[in-house]
């Protein structure tokens, strides 16, 4: 691993030219199919594939990856580029951390870096580097003396070395000060620990450990960055000594206890094992959620592998968006007491939101997962997991039993409401399968007594009045410019001239000294040209240029995809040099009526006719390429050009 001066110096490397050739060696290995199947479920759509899109609200797949282009592309939400963007993005990392990621997973090593003036290590940094020395710390107690009580528990749970250690399950000391006194000896300042929540500080200024008397999960992010931890308190132990102005109660504290949300954390967005259970959940394409940190580790253990858990928080959007990225179906298995039933109807409320086959299983006898793993085996666990109830049907019987236990006529209509308003969100929502939306309605319909189309009419009722409540005019703004008219022929052929560029870099070499931005009258078009002339232009040879690359160097989103799209569209049919050397020619056909109207604002001297005027502005154009095209070979410019 890096140390944070070395980070700052791989960072000032990243930022500088010569680092090109290293990712460009970086890019060719990786393979970008294989990175972002990791993150997501792919399928294969002819030579591409494509899945959810992680980076916006994807309910139908809109992201497709090349291998051949080595990039990938979302077409609602734009977002793109090829493998560094991706990871860049997804795990939200810098250049540098993006670059030591994928060297290291395809085992390239990196060049040494000498510092000449390092930089201060980045907040992200010290999170990164205080918690994996915390999760070091935390496990060498497991196995050391103050490990005994820890162990002991495990052992009763039945959690083999092998689990603890594919965990990386580690325990926190008795002591008030412990990690803190042990960090100091390292070199890490209270002030960092204090930030990754390590520590707290007290009124005088010491501080003391949060997590103490515990049993230490760490909670590992999809790149194997230990973010956060999450500790289990011990039973039966008591901390060796208590502090003036603490209780007994703020000693032993909740039963679980999370690391505060940093700028790598958030409980709303992380799932608990995700790194471990990813290829699982594509496989299976099912994701079973649990409530804690021993119900993974004893699912796990048992063989089943496609389980993670919520941090100590209800079911949020970004969790089901989450987990929608690995698979299409959901189980909930919640405890079966009237806190794990409360929890259950929360997930069902937001999950019929959502186009994802959710499930409600309740484990049976009282126990929690772990515990009937243990006992009765991962086949066992995986059965009640198959007979698992459809959520609808779930909500169903629930509310059913509601309006059957009401003895008044008000109390079966509020029953019944309760019911409508519930699914209202599944039943509108063309994406839920039309099937199970007219069992759910005719279900209704039978419980409360009235037809399936009266419940239908209610509940779309119940829609208006709630869309209403929202708010919104939708009234035009009347200043508003109009929209600028494009000619749609000028576009197409701007189009075809940078996508068959992008599709055959070698191609610029014929046509070089046709090719100047000032044909394009689309200043978006204008400058991504400028752009990827500015690219080929640098290239030692043209047969070195990569798509992928090129996309790479395009920071903004806009103009990323106006090149995908343009590539795209340009490769379809082939002719690329045909498809230049037309739209080259209509270029320059239009570009006589835009000089003629030029000529009229800055002249009022008479014209010429039109032979006249077009030899005229052709003769000026070819001009200005002789004198504004640089008149050398491709390649590199020299020293100081």
């Amino acid at each position: 691993m890096l140390t944070r001066g070395a980070r700052g110096v791989l960072e000032s490397y990243v930022m500088s030219n010569s680092s090109g050739q290293i990712f460009q060696v970086v890019r060719q290995a990786a393979r970008i199919e294989e990175i972002i199947g990791e993150h997501i479920a792919l399928r294969p759509a002819g030579r591409e594939f494509v899945g959810l899109c992680p980076f916006h609200e994807d309910r139908r797949p809109s992201m497709y990856v090349s291998p051949q282009k080595q990039i990938f592309y979302c077409f609602v939400c734009a977002a793109g580029g090829d493998v560094f963007k991706f990871v860049e993005n997804y795990h939200k990392m810098s250049k540098g951390e993006t670059l030591r990621f994928l060297a290291q997973r395809y085992g390239i090593t990196l060049p040494e870096f000498r510092a000449t003036n390092p930089q201060a290590a980045s907040q992200r940094d010290k999170i990164v580097d205080a918690n994996l020395w915390a999760a070091h710390y935390f496990q060498s107690n497991l196995a050391g003396n103050a490990g005994k009580a820890a162990r002991e528990y495990l052992t009763s749970r039945g959690v083999h070395a092998a689990t603890i250690e594919r965990f990386q399950i580690g325990c926190a000391e008795t002591q008030w000060t412990a990690l803190a006194t042990a960090a100091g000896k390292k070199g890490i300042s209270a002030e960092t620990l204090v930030s990754v929540g390590l520590v707290k500080s007290r009124s005088d200024g010491s501080v003391y450990d949060v997590f103490r008397n515990r049993l230490i999960f760490p909670i590992v992010d999809s790149s194997d960055r230990v973010i956060a931890f999450g500790g289990r308190i011990l039973p039966s132990a008591a901390p060796e000594q208590n502090t003036p102005g603490q209780t007994d109660t703020d000693q032993e504290g909740p039963k679980y206890l999370n690391s505060p949300e940093t700028a790598l954390f958030s409980k709303r967005e992380t799932l608990y094992a995700l790194n471990l259970a990813r290829q699982p959940l594509i496989r299976k394409q099912l994701a079973v959620v649990v409530e804690g940190y021993m119900d993974v580790v004893g699912c796990h253990q048992a063989g089943v592998e496609n389980v993670v858990a919520t941090l100590g928080t209800a079911m949020t959007e970004q969790h089901i968006n989450l987990l929608r990225r690995f698979c299409n179906r959901v189980a909930l298995v919640f405890d079966s007491d009237e806190a794990g039933r409360r929890a259950a109807d929360r997930a069902i409320e937001l999950l019929l939101r959502y186009p994802v086959d959710v499930r409600i299983a309740h484990v049976p006898d009282g126990k929690d997962p772990c515990d009937f793993c243990m006992t009765h085996g991962g086949e066992a666990f995986e059965k009640i997991i198959a007979d698992a109830k459809d959520s609808l049907e779930y909500a169903w019987e629930k509310m059913y039993t509601a309006f059957q236990a009401s003895d008044s006529l008000a109390g079966k209509q509020r029953a019944s409401e309760a019911l409508m308003r519930l699914v209202a969100p599944a039943i509108l929502n063309a994406s839920v399968d039309p099937i199970r939306r007219g069992l759910l309605q005719k279900n209704i319909a039978d419980l409360v007594g009235i037809s399936s189309d009266e419940v239908h009419s209610r509940i779309r009722r119940l829609a208006v009045s709630a869309g209403r409540q929202s708010g919104g005019s939708g009234a035009a703004n009347p200043d508003a410019a109009p929209a600028m008219e494009i000619d749609m022929g000028l576009q197409r052929a701007a189009h075809w001239i940078i996508g068959a560029l992008l599709c055959d870099f070698s191609l610029y070499q014929e046509f070089r000294e046709r090719i100047t931005v000032d044909l394009f009258s689309d200043s978006e078009m204008a400058n991504l040209l400028a752009r990827l002339m500015e690219y080929l232009e640098e290239l030692p040879d043209l047969a070195a240029g990569n798509l992928a690359e090129f996309v790479a160097v395009l920071d903004d989103p806009a103009m990323m995809r106006l090149a995908i799209q343009a590539q795209a569209e340009a490769e379809r049919g082939g002719n690329l040099k045909q498809k230049i050397d037309d739209s080259l020619n209509r270029l320059e056909e239009l570009s006589v009526p835009r000089a003629r109207e030029n000529q009229k604002l800055d002249s009022s001297q008479s014209v010429t006719d039109d032979a006249d005027r077009l030899k005229t502005v052709v003769d000026a154009r070819m001009q200005a390429v002789k004198v504004n095209k640089l008149q050398r070979k491709l390649g590199p410019r020299p020293p100081g050009g």
